[in-house]
């Protein structure tokens, strides 16, 4: 991952240490706060799908096997 790389989200700089990724959106790279809040589409919304828990946490390179963001 480069250093300038941004939130799919809102736009804000990733920690390249320390970020959320959804390989559901393609592995779409989230910043901690808009994965905390993150769902796929608009029907996840409407089937009542719990936000942030189809990403991984990602740190110092590493992709947790655990979905959810703990931080």
């Amino acid at each position: 991952m480069s250093s300038d790389e941004r939130c799919a989200a809102c736009g804000t700089a990733l920690d390249p240490e320390r970020f959320a990724r959804c390989d559901v959106c393609d592995g779409a790279r989230l910043c901690l706060d808009c994965a905390k809040a993150h769902l796929c589409t608009e029907r996840c919304r409407s089937n009542g799908c719990l936000a942030g828990l189809c990403v991984r946490m990602v740190r110092g390179g590493v992709t947790d096997e655990r979905f959810g963001v703990a931080e």
